[in-house]
């Protein structure tokens, strides 16, 4: 019996079985067939050929789609209600497009297929612009314009940004030619420069020029530029003039401190002896200086020393200071040491002449006065002066001795005297002389020696208080020692000498 649709039972894809069916009838045959209901709605499965299903990695395999007919089915593709669907492969999973699945959180049968392009990973060198054109010259937001061509072939123009050239020589400079293409100059040879020769003309190759030459400017030569020795011309340095090791070579002129030419500092172009003067140089010596040499300060603190190089290995030369030699049949010229004049009341400088220090044991060098190569007088390191010849005394100059002392006789004209001088006066005891009497005493002096001689005068009162006939005489009685000798007072005349009297002596001290 018919029921209604409403009262029939539910029934779902997955509860169906296969003894369920669906009736079909042919109108033209009047008969009836049936179809399976699992056929009506088949299982959709994995397109793969082998393996499970199993959720894909985003972006980096091929994925699962739902596919028909493979791993699962009976028989494969063999009933045409069988959905079958092909994957989709990417060439470059690793590029701009990627497809990966997406599976529920929900349910973890229920999967979407999610395709994704990155624009920015789009490579454009891998890909064929047959039919794309994403450069294009006729149109689109990408327009390429090379006027000529849409796709340039051959040489690329200037007007078009290119060098209008297929090759460039190797080691060539590069020259604009207008519209026309780049023009190359061959490579130069070592040492050359590249020139400019005037507008619109291509530059041009200046050769190296001789050695220890220099570039000047020349504006009557064809570049403008030209080799040649250099040209010095005075300036003013306003900071310090570094040569660095290098040397000015003068040549024949002067260095001077004002435009007059012939004076000043000149070298000599053969032995580079130096000139210092304002006449014809002359070049005799390493240092030649034509007039007077100053030295020193003004404000009088500190002495000024001309020295000799020390000597490091044998004999110490000597130092000369000579004046002129004559050339001429003439006398030489005079050697003058002469010490400074005083001012107001002040006194003279001295002239010092002093033999070196001894070092050690040594000898302190003697003072030698020398005429014609011959020692005429030496000071020695004892301050003692030895004379090669007579000591001539000029008239009315005299003979003075310093340092002459005086010594009091005590007690009686017996009684010794010390006095260490050269010369000396010894005031006698206050003792009257009897006519033919004689007193004697000794005189201690360390200057004394057995070869010295003894110069004795006797002093005695004035002849208006001496008695008449009174007479005293001195002497040096016997041969004197080393240190003292013996001084003989006579009385030879016929009365007693009063009691005022004095001896003076000199010790002159031979060498035999």
């Amino acid at each position: 019996m018919a029921k209604r649709i409403s009262d029939l039972k539910t029934a779902n894809k997955s509860g169906n079985t296969s003894r369920e069916y669906v009736l079909l009838s042919n109108i033209d045959s009047n008969s009836s067939t049936k179809l399976s209901l699992n056929d009506i709605f088949p299982t959709l499965q994995s397109g793969k050929a082998t393996g499970t299903v199993a959720t894909g990695v985003a972006g980096t395999t091929v994925q699962d789609i739902f596919v028909g007919g493979g791993v699962g089915s009976s028989i494969a593709n063999a009933d045409k209600s069988v959905l079958i669907f092909k994957g989709i492969n990417v060439e470059d999973p690793n590029g701009a497009l990627k497809i990966r699945t997406d599976v529920s959180n929900s349910d973890s049968n229920k999967k979407n297929i999610v395709i994704q392009l990155s624009q920015s990973s789009i490579d454009l060198s891998v890909a064929s612009n047959t039919t794309s054109k994403f450069l294009s010259a006729t149109g689109g937001s990408n327009v390429l314009t090379l006027s000529n061509t849409s796709h340039y072939t051959g040489n690329l123009p200037v007007t078009n940004g290119g060098t209008g050239a297929s090759t460039l020589a190797d080691g060539g400079i590069l020259v604009g030619g207008g519209t026309g293409a780049i023009e190359v100059i061959p490579s130069f040879a070592a040492g050359s420069l590249l020139v400019g020769a005037g507008s619109g003309t291509n530059p041009v190759e200046l050769t190296a020029g001789t050695n220890n030459y220099v570039l000047i400017a020349d504006s009557s030569a064809p570049t403008g530029l030209k080799w040649g020795k250099p040209v010095v011309n005075t300036f003013s340095a306003s900071a310090n003039v570094n040569l660095n090791g290098n040397k000015i070579i003068m040549g024949t002129g002067f260095i001077g401190g004002s435009t007059t030419t012939t004076q000043g500092l000149r070298f000599s172009t053969s032995s580079d002896y130096v000139y210092i003067g304002n006449s014809t140089p002359f070049f005799t010596t390493s240092l030649n200086v034509e007039g007077g040499i100053t030295v020193g300060t003004s404000s009088g603190t500190t002495g000024q020393t001309i020295t000799q190089k020390a000597c490091t290995a044998g004999a110490t030369p000597d130092f000369t200071i000579a004046a002129a030699n004559s050339n001429a049949d003439l006398s030489g010229g005079n050697l003058v040491l002469s010490g400074g004049a005083g001012q107001s009341n002040g006194d003279g400088g001295n002239v010092v002449l002093q033999g070196g220090t001894e070092a050690g044991s040594g000898t302190a060098g003697n003072v030698l006065v020398k005429t014609g190569g011959v020692t005429a007088v030496t000071v020695d390191e004892n301050q003692d002066v030895t004379l090669s010849a007579k000591l001539i005394v000029q008239d009315d100059e005299g003979i003075t001795v310093k340092g002459t002392t005086t010594a009091n006789q005590t007690t009686s004209l017996s009684n010794p005297v010390t006095l260490n001088s050269v010369a000396g006066i010894i005031t006698l005891h206050a003792t009257a002389v009897a006519a033919a009497a004689e007193y004697a005493f000794t005189l201690n002096n360390t200057n004394i020696t057995n070869k010295s001689v003894i110069l004795l005068t006797m002093e005695s009162a004035a002849a208006s208080t001496e008695s008449d006939g009174a007479t005293l005489i001195a002497n040096v009685g016997g041969v004197p020692i080393t240190g003292s000798c013996q001084i003989r007072i006579t009385n030879p005349g016929s009365a007693t000498s009063s009691a005022a009297a004095r001896v003076h002596f000199l010790i002159i001290n031979t060498a035999l």
